[in-house]
């Protein structure tokens, strides 16, 4: 049996004969054996969610396993287990707080935007004794984050600079500039447009 197909089992019996702690062994095993990065993220998201278990640290390891294989959003969840004050403190040993960094910054390098985001929210700030301010790595990451489809982003990079400025000045014409705004509102525009068709589906039924 390929990796793959012990992953589909494992997802047919959690969405089909909802038998979740046998969907839990198998995606348990099918991390474990074949180091397959899916199956050890539905694992984690299983043990979170009480469906097989409920264990903060089971949960963050496995996390810290599928981020390691190469799944984005595991990255991002487990450095939420460490940064989060209601999840880290059911975690059995306190993980420092520079592992969240090194997370959210791989996270992102995997292209989850919300770890680019709030990787570029912790340079903003700093963190005493662990990472210094540094505002030129948190544009680097709020222009990936925003290039990534992230809203917040693509507002604090276009909000960098006043309308009345950009247009008063040399930068009204800097394409990278402009781009932001634009992409913000074609971020709008989609959304807007996702509401209205599922509006006009509703009003069908």
């Amino acid at each position: 049996m390929f990796i793959a197909d012990c992953h589909y089992l494992a997802h047919f019996l959690e969405t089909v004969t909802r038998d979740l702690p046998k969907a839990a062994t198998v995606f348990r095993k099918t991390c474990d054996d074949h180091q397959y990065g899916p199956s050890c993220q539905k694992f984690a998201s299983l043990v979170r969610r009480g469906a097989a278990g409920s264990d903060a640290t089971l949960s963050f390891d496995y996390d810290r396993k599928a981020c390691d294989f190469g799944e984005p959003k595991s990255c991002f969840n487990a450095a939420m287990s460490i940064v989060l004050p209601g999840v880290n403190k059911r975690l059995q040993v306190q993980p420092d707080v520079s592992l969240a960094v090194k997370l959210l910054e791989r996270g992102c390098d995997l292209g989850c935007d919300n770890s680019c985001y709030l990787a570029g929210g912790l340079y903003l700030v700093g963190v005493p004794g662990v990472l210094d301010k540094n505002v030129s790595t948190t544009y680097k990451y709020d222009f990936k984050a925003c290039q990534l489809g992230n809203k917040l982003a693509c507002a604090n990079l276009s909000g960098a600079l006043s309308v009345e400025s950009l247009a008063d000045s040399h930068e009204a014409d800097d394409p990278i500039s402009n781009g932001f705004l634009i992409r913000l509102m074609q971020l709008k525009i989609s959304n807007e447009r996702s509401r209205e068709r599922y509006g006009a589906l509703q009003a069908v039924r």
